[in-house]
């Protein structure tokens, strides 16, 4: 585990969509385009997917025992605000009295029902943002059945998922999935929620009512679909995508997903309003041999300055050399503890 000084990177910057179901999806997309019988049949989206999981595969090396170094996560659920929030939106009848990973479905399907997505709010709508409370009280009251003009981003949607299953007692997280490329202003948030009949963690995106499966019906994590998108193996999307109520392309889903899935982050404390309050830091999960200081370096500079900064190689250096604050990691066992 790494740990190096860096400002941490504002996270709600992202896009999304809607809806859930135990049912397998009827059809299978494959998460590697199959091979065009000329040229003519070549598809756009297909090269597209295909490139960016060979970035993936060319970084796929991660540590498979614990990193002793690496922070420990930890879940509150006995905050007063999350029993409060349980109450005012009657969540135990929403979850239901199901297993825990019929229970996420039902609080996925019931945000995506409620709370549109707007991935544009900080820009479209910055005073807004600087007023919003990051947490679910504050999110829902802005957002609760008020359609897409009060629609959050998707790092408020994860926010507004996990401080919900926090409530009802479902250890959960919120995941950034970042791009490998500096220059790209979009990474996506998600949510893992800990499903004690699977004994794993699961994948729920709340901006594109989404979950992943692998072929064999077994719903994925972050670092699963990753290693699955490496390795040229079949991923399913749940029939319900969908965006704000409209379906949503498979095939376009899979492609933004493995775009973001070059490293991860996580808080390492979740509770309510956690993300704001808490001074625990986040930790990555970076592949071995990759620089993520100098990936999110040059992100910052190019996310403030563009092309009009002085990208000259003295300046690069110079900056290279300024302190920042990461924690990162590149065992996947450390990520993914299993929760006390």
């Amino acid at each position: 585990m790494k740990r190096i000084n860096q400002t941490r990177r504002n996270f709600i910057k992202t896009g999304g969509i809607a809806t859930a179901s135990l049912a397998l999806p009827t059809k299978i997309y494959p998460a590697h385009p199959t091979e065009p019988k000329s040229i003519g049949d070549k598809s756009p989206m297909d090269n597209q997917l295909r490139l960016h999981c060979g970035l993936l595969r060319l970084y796929d090396e991660f540590d498979p025992l614990p990193d002793k170094m690496a922070p420990g996560f930890q879940y509150d659920c006995s905050h007063p605000e999350l029993s409060r929030l349980r109450k005012n939106y009657q969540l135990d009848r929403v979850a239901g009295t199901g297993n825990d990973w019929s229970k996420v479905l039902n609080l996925l399907k019931w945000i995506t029902e409620h709370v549109s997505h707007k991935g544009d709010i900080t820009s479209a709508l910055p005073e807004v943002c600087k007023s919003l409370p990051m947490n679910a009280h504050g999110l829902l009251e802005y957002s609760f059945e008020k359609g897409q003009d009060h629609g959050i981003s998707c790092y408020m949607l994860a926010i507004v998922l996990t401080e919900v299953c926090l409530s009802v007692g479902l250890k959960s997280r919120i995941v950034s999935l970042n791009p490998l490329n500096p220059y790209d202003y979009d990474n996506h948030l998600v949510a893992v929620v800990w499903c004690s009949n699977f004994s794993k963690w699961v994948m729920v995106d709340p901006s594109y009512n989404g979950y992943l499966r692998d072929a064999g019906g077994e719903v994925l994590n972050p670092w699963e679909i990753r290693d699955l998108f490496c390795r040229h193996k079949t991923i399913v999307c749940n029939d319900e995508l969908a965006h704000n109520g409209v379906k949503h392309s498979s095939t376009d889903y899979l492609r933004y997903i493995a775009k973001n899935l070059f490293y991860l982050q996580s808080p390492t404390f979740n509770g309510f309003n956690s993300t704001t309050t808490s001074n625990k830091p986040w930790l990555i999960l970076t592949p071995k041999h990759f620089d993520v200081c100098k990936r999110e370096k040059y992100h910052m500079k190019w996310y403030k300055d563009g092309y009009s900064g002085d990208w000259e190689s003295d300046k690069l250096e110079k900056l290279m050399k300024e302190e920042c604050y990461l924690v990162y990691t590149s065992s996947v066992a450390s990520f993914a503890q299993t929760p006390a």
